[in-house]
């Protein structure tokens, strides 16, 4: 007897005649019911529950696309809920949530019950992080730390669970390269033009973090004449990592010029060294990778040229000659940053809890301490075993994606490299939306360097692959 896929067979019945004309006919019985409604009851009690319907309906019916338009969300998420805050707009928070990391979730279980899942090495590291940081708060800590610390697994395990064809491939890495182009070019509106008052004003009445009712300090640097750029982002940090992602994807899929002048534009005026180092380790270490030299000569000349000529526009002559001479006090926090929480982590070898150390617990305690570097970071609040752990995920993951020699794989190798190194300086793995675009394609790329022994992997591919057709 013949097996059926279940998604051809779902796709048959949608196309059915009688199965359309159903659809069509609930409806506009649903929207006349709706509407009847709202003539005796609020106009929002009607709304919200038609609105969680479709928002349980659209995962069920169109997974993956429902997964393309919640990536593609995330670089505008933070302005779209702040925008809503500052407009009175009810159950913001709520709807925080539910954009990201419960439609994961749900997008989590359906695709595993679709494709299944087969664990590896960089999977088991990951899960010995998680349990030992879970084991760690149990005995002192909060789960909204424990949270906020690791939400960055959930999407790596939706790329896990996701197999895509390689037209979709390509088509969601062209769409994210101009995603982050186009809204590199409209952050400079701000940067030039409106200034940082909008978005002072904008944080203040949504209960965003300030300091003495200005940006914080992150927003600005020594010698830098005008506010850094953080478009649609919460922040200047998150940005510059968006744009380092975005070249990245755009090196190893793209030949437009164009985007990469665009993101490269941000990246420059997000003054994110972080995101520098990544991208100047990510790119040149697949260009040899690739045998994509005399490109990467090439390019890299343009990158020094815009570089330079942005220096007088920017006003960064006074940052860089700060920065060259060693008296830039970022620079010097980073490296005191990177040496107290090394420090505190050989101190306390099992941690502190998070309830104790870390951004969370100095809104409740003022003198607890507080490391911007990802590994000390973790060390000094869930132990030195939990970062080991860590590190083990991020290698193993390299050498998983390394071997298999595509153009997912060396996309995924790039962000692997370029967000270990930004870890060093900052907290990216806390910036939910940022998580979204960097660990989800290094979660797709194992799933596609494995699926070779995976038949369940295997047949699904070809099953798209004739869908796509």
């Amino acid at each position: 007897m013949p097996r059926y896929n279940g998604s051809l067979m779902n796709e048959r019945l949608l196309n059915d005649g009688f199965a359309s004309a159903f659809r069509t006919s609930a409806g506009v019985c649903i929207f006349i019911i709706a509407t009847s409604l709202a003539i005796f009851v609020s106009p929002l009690a009607v709304l919200v529950p038609l609105a969680a319907v479709a928002f349980l309906w659209m995962p069920f019916h169109s997974p993956v696309s429902t997964l393309g338009v919640v990536l593609a969300f995330m670089p505008f998420d933070f302005i779209a809920i702040a925008l809503g805050k500052f407009y009175g707009l009810p159950y913001m928070t709520l709807v925080s949530a539910c954009d990201k990391e419960v439609i994961l979730l749900l997008l989590t279980f359906i695709l595993l019950r679709q494709n299944g899942f087969k664990p590896t090495a960089p999977d088991w590291f990951l899960l010995a992080c998680f349990t030992l940081a879970v084991l760690r708060t149990a005995f002192g800590g909060t789960l909204v730390g424990l949270v906020t610390d690791f939400a960055f697994i959930i999407p790596y395990f939706v790329g896990r669970v996701t197999v895509l064809t390689s037209k979709q491939e390509h088509l969601w890495a062209r769409r994210a390269v101009w995603i982050v182009g186009i809204l590199a070019v409209l952050g400079l509106v701000e940067v030039f033009i409106l200034g940082e008052g909008p978005r002072t004003l904008l944080y203040l009445a949504t209960g965003s973090e300030t300091e003495a009712g200005q940006l914080t300090s992150s927003f600005h640097a020594a010698g830098l004449t005008g506010p850094r750029e953080a478009a649609t982002t919460g922040g200047p940090n998150g940005f510059g990592a968006f744009c380092m992602v975005a070249l990245i994807i755009w090196w190893v899929y793209c030949r437009n010029p164009l985007p990469a002048a665009m993101i490269a534009v941000g990246l420059i005026c997000s003054v994110t060294r972080s995101a520098w180092v990544g991208t100047v380790a990510a790119i040149p270490l697949l260009a040899i990778t690739t045998q994509q030299t005399k490109r990467l000569v090439l390019y890299a000349a343009l990158a020094l040229g815009l570089f330079v000529m942005s220096i007088p526009v920017l006003g960064l002559s006074e940052y860089l000659v700060t920065a060259k001479t060693g008296q830039d006090l970022s620079a010097e926090g980073h490296r005191e940053q990177i040496l107290d929480g090394l420090t505190y982590a050989a101190d306390h070898p099992f941690g502190s809890g998070n309830g104790k150390v870390g951004p969370l617990a100095s809104k409740e305690v003022s003198n607890a301490p507080v490391f911007e570097t990802t590994y000390p970071a973790l060390a000094a609040e869930y132990g030195i075993a939990p970062v080991l752990c860590l590190v083990g995920f991020l290698f193993s993951a390299i050498y998983v994606v390394w071997r298999e020699q595509s153009q997912l794989g060396y996309m995924a190798v790039g962000i692997l490299v370029g967000i270990s190194l930004v870890m060093m300086f900052t907290l990216p793995l806390t910036d939910r939306r940022l998580a979204s675009w960097a660990w989800f394609p290094i979660g797709l790329a194992v799933r596609s360097a494995i699926g070779r022994g995976f038949p369940a992997v295997s047949e699904q591919q070809e099953t798209l692959a004739r869908e796509a057709k």
